[in-house]
């Protein structure tokens, strides 16, 4: 990979952010919406110094995705299908970034953010780790991040949630949730009104996806692959009436250019040097793996670094995740609500820094729109402890 000849070969790449010492910063605000126009995958440019980069954000100020901190200023931004503001995005969304990596390779500056959620509706099931919703199994871990309920714990039948993940398994009917937030009860949405993502299947001249029946006039567009629907359920919960769709799975020759950062889970039992990652096949038989004695194994989370060739991503270098940096998290922002130093709210996540090392002030100089920069670990729900907070004087 380009400028990869620097880095120590004992320090994988999330590892390398962390002592990078420069950084990007970016700003907006604004929100999001739902779609229901029929959407396809956008395919990023070409260009020897591009980079598409896909994974859960891990960090503000710029956008921190995959160890590399994008100035997010210029980009657009779109939510579902909506244009926003980098304002919308938060910690756990799984992100599309196109842009350019700077000399610096922790750094580069994005042209435009895609962020879409996998799944919508109402809690149909719920068991030890893992809920049921839109005929998705969701799992959830210590690195989910939630919005609106304290943990996994809290969920219950009927919660309306959006969650963002990676596909877990590989026919597409489980997905581990990089972040889990309550839909607002302000929010008017039907509670039939749900977004579910999958393999569709085709039999006797009928789709299915996630065990549900796919009906209405868009449906004879939809083949074999992973996409992401949008619709509403029977009143017997067996067929989706479809209002709107996104193909998962670009098309041979429709694959971002350039160089490609994906991060994501495996699906299938390494075999001869190829995986699946998601629905993605990789081939990594030339690939370098970081660390060296890495096992990748069915179910490790792994980010592949390579390029696009024949439908398939030829990888240069295959990274497990280390699983301490997996959980830290960097934000950069006002704060926005503060009622003590164990609950104040920056970037829309709630923070507790009680046993935080306070720098460039005290504590008593925090309020509302006191501009702070916080280091810290996510605790398994919605509470983000700060381990460092930095005054910006």
């Amino acid at each position: 990979m380009k400028q990869r000849k620097n880095l120590n070969p004992h320090v994988t790449r999330r590892s390398w952010i962390v002592l990078a010492t420069s950084a990007l910063t970016g700003c907006g605000g604004g929100g999001s919406s739902s779609s229901t126009s029929t959407t396809t995958a956008n395919s990023p440019g070409t260009g020897g110094t591009g980079i598409y980069t896909q994974g859960s954000i891990s960090g503000f100020g710029s956008v921190i995705l995959n160890s590399i901190r994008f100035d997010d200023t210029a980009a657009t931004v779109q939510v579902d299908g909506v244009t926003a503001t980098s304002a919308a995005l938060r910690l756990g969304m799984v992100a599309a970034v196109q842009g350019e990596r700077g000399v610096d390779i922790t750094l580069g500056t994005a042209s435009s953010i895609e962020v879409w959620s996998v799944a919508q509706g109402g809690v149909l099931q719920v068991g030890s780790g893992e809920f049921t919703l839109a005929g998705m199994t969701v799992q959830t871990d210590s690195s989910t991040v939630f919005d609106g309920i304290a943990n996994a714990a809290a969920l219950s039948l009927g919660l309306r949630v959006a969650v963002w993940g990676l596909q877990a398994g590989a026919d597409g009917t489980r997905w581990t949730a990089t972040r889990v937030a309550v839909v607002p009860a302000t929010a008017v949405v039907p509670a039939t009104a749900v977004v579910s993502t999958g393999l569709v299947r085709v039999a006797d001249s009928q789709r299915f996806l996630n065990g549900l029946l796919l009906t209405g006039s868009v449906v004879g567009n939809l083949t074999e692959g992973l996409v992401r629907v949008q619709g509403t359920l029977s009143s017997d919960g067996d067929s989706l009436e479809v209002a709107s769709f996104k193909l998962q799975s670009p098309a041979a020759g429709s694959q971002p250019q350039g160089e490609i950062e994906i991060e994501g889970l495996v699906t299938t039992i390494p075999s001869g040097g190829r995986f699946m990652l998601g629905s993605i096949v990789v081939d990594a038989r030339s690939a370098v793996y970081n660390p060296a004695t890495a096992q990748i194994s069915l179910g490790a989370r792994v980010e592949v670094y390579g390029r696009w060739q024949s439908g398939v991503l030829k990888a240069t270098e295959v990274e497990l995740e280390d699983a301490q940096i997996l959980h830290s998290v960097e934000i950069t922002a006002l704060i926005e609500q503060y009622t003590s130093l164990a609950n104040f709210v920056v970037r829309g996540q709630r923070c507790d820094a009680t046993t935080a090392t306070i720098s460039h002030g005290k504590a008593a100089d925090l309020r509302v729109g006191v501009k702070v920069k916080v280091k810290g670990a996510k605790a398994g729900g919605d509470v983000l402890v700060v381990t460092e907070l930095e005054i910006d004087s």
